[in-house]
């Protein structure tokens, strides 16, 4: 029987938001050792400890509620051959995920290929300014959204997303307030990646409704 005896850990750094692949090894472990994962950063991602010699804990720093959480796993879910995924323990979305190597890796692309796909569909790297750009504003924002950090004072949070050649445009279904991100040149990125949250506040109107106020002001 061949007993796995490596895991590769997938976690975003709650302090610069960088992604971190760490592989950690059974033989790192002793009756009382435990191992800590840092970010490139230096900032402490996890502790994965061994309590005796039959399950271990995990203790996670979360980007998303900014508290500890701690996980208790058993042997065959820490060393397993699928992706075990961990989720904040408040708002219930993802923090990253446990695995083989090469199937952590593959989720994180799987990931990655959906932007690029939408990319594609909207016309190809010729359509935008800068298409790298574009596509890094795409990656960030749908980090902020896996991340809790769009919302809309409506509270309804039902957020959509139109994509132009130079800029991003989000908007609520519900009250049709809009935020607008410039996605040009690696400044407009810059600034974006400067946000840990975004809220929409810019109030707009359908036609609908601009056909009703225009009807009350030639009333007048």
């Amino acid at each position: 029987m061949l007993i796995k005896t490596e895991t590769t850990l997938a976690l975003r750094c709650p302090d610069c938001g960088r992604s971190t692949l760490e592989t950690v090894s059974r033989f790192t472990f002793g009756c009382e050792k435990s191992r800590e994962v840092l970010c490139s950063c230096g900032n402490l991602l996890l502790v994965v400890s061994m309590k005796n010699q039959k399950s271990y804990w995990l203790e996670i720093n979360c980007v998303i509620c900014e508290s500890t959480h701690l996980y208790h796993l058993a042997p065959g879910e820490l060393w397993s051959r699928e992706v075990f995924h961990l989720s904040c323990q408040e708002t219930g979305l993802e923090l990253g995920c446990i695995g083989p190597y090469e199937r952590v890796k593959a989720y994180l692309q799987t990931k990655e290929q959906a932007l690029e796909i939408l990319v594609e569909e909207m016309g190809g790297p010729n359509y935008f300014r800068d298409a790298e750009v574009m596509l890094s504003t795409l990656t960030y924002v749908h980090t902020l959204a896996e991340e809790g950090g769009l919302s809309c004072p409506c509270g309804e949070n039902r957020i959509e997303l139109e994509i132009f050649p130079d800029r991003v445009e989000l908007h609520c279904r519900h009250c049709l307030r809009m935020f607008l991100l410039a996605a040009e040149n690696e400044q407009d990125l810059d600034r974006l990646e400067a946000r840990e949250s975004i809220e929409l506040r810019r109030q707009v109107f359908n036609e609908k409704k601009r056909k009703v106020r225009r009807r009350k002001r030639d009333n007048q």
